[in-house]
């Protein structure tokens, strides 16, 4: 008995969520717009970067880029193996009134404008500063090619700000 109202109710939650998924329009369309490759290139909104050494504010953290190159340095620990390793080292300055997570609060694109991997250098900071205080933070980025690379900086805990964008030449 009861494994026959166990069967009824699983067989009717599977007919819902069945019809559920069924629903939609019937109109032919399919949802997105399909992207074409073309020789034009759309104008793109000018974007301001700021280069190594500006202090630029976020919300209510400030960062300092103080350098961005590439290194030796190999994690024998890691998993990945990429081509090239860049480190970056920034101060950032808490103006907040709480604690601030740091070390997760950069995102690196590379010269083809992909989003870069983290990977762990010597001294790389995953932490976090006090309401007032400062620290330099270290961290790196496996890449396959050298070039132009983007760093956004962005506080973890700040979900309404713009990120500060820096913009570097990594030989």
């Amino acid at each position: 008995m009861m494994n026959k109202k166990l069967l009824i109710m699983a067989t009717t939650i599977l007919a819902a969520v069945s019809l559920t998924a069924c629903s939609s329009s019937n109109n032919d369309t399919q949802g997105g717009t399909k992207v074409t490759k073309s020789s034009k290139k759309k104008a793109q909104p000018k974007i301001k970067f700021y280069k190594k050494g500006d202090t630029v504010k976020v919300g209510k953290v400030e960062y300092t880029l103080k350098s961005a190159a590439k290194t030796s340095e190999r994690n024998e620990f890691e998993d990945s193996k990429p081509k090239h390793v860049i480190k970056i080292v920034y101060h950032v300055k808490n103006d907040s009134k709480k604690d601030l997570p740091i070390g997760g609060d950069v995102d690196a694109y590379g010269p083809d404008n992909s989003k870069l991997k983290d990977y762990p250098v010597n001294d790389t900071t995953l932490d976090s500063i006090a309401p007032g205080k400062e620290a330099d933070v270290i961290t790196g980025f496996g890449t396959k090619k050298l070039g132009s690379f983007e760093l956004h900086f962005k506080p973890l805990t700040d979900f309404d700000s713009k990120s500060a964008k820096f913009k570097v030449n990594i030989k």
